[in-house]
């Protein structure tokens, strides 16, 4: 994460100085983004602070029985429903599903859930419904079903194989 943080501010500091020499509203990008950075800073605190306490929360067997490596499709399964059920945005998913893999959760059920969440996501419903109709939507998710499902099981194949 460290790394990842360092990369961005380079980034920004090189943009403020491109700014800066091009048309001078580096302060204005700058106000912009502390605005944003407010406005998001709750979300991010209370996903931090929810996905400690799922972390401590969850017994260790629960981990290991339904969502670990060993869980198998079951974990798989339960990683696509359970990414498509949590509705919400990715600075309070992440962590959760981050804390969920610092449990012992599997890698075929991290994958399953991510893809679940990104695919078939249930708070993308509405929109989607919105501008596509009901009948794309409900053929968008059998169409999309099985990619969270595949993509979980080549990471638990993966998991078993390569990574062990």
């Amino acid at each position: 994460m460290a790394q990842t943080t360092i990369i961005l501010s380079i980034i920004a500091l090189v943009l403020i100085v491109i700014n800066t020499k091009t048309n001078g509203k580096q302060y204005m990008g700058l106000k912009i983004g502390l605005k944003q950075f407010i406005k998001t800073m709750p979300v991010i605190l209370g996903a931090f602070i929810l996905a400690g306490i799922i972390e401590v929360m969850i017994p260790k067997e629960f981990v290991q029985n339904w969502l670990s490596k060993e869980a198998g499709l079951k974990g798989i399964f339960l990683g696509t429903f359970g990414g498509m059920l949590l509705a919400m945005g990715p600075y309070a998913f992440y962590p959760i599903v981050a804390s969920l893999m610092v449990s012992g959760a599997g890698l075929g059920t991290i994958i399953s859930m991510i893809t679940g969440w990104a695919l078939l996501g249930l708070s993308k419903a509405p929109f989607e419904i919105g501008f596509f109709g009901v009948d794309f939507t409900i053929k968008k998710t059998i169409c999309s079903l099985p990619f969270s499902l595949v993509a979980g099981l080549i990471a638990y194949f993966l998991e078993l194989i390569v990574f062990s």
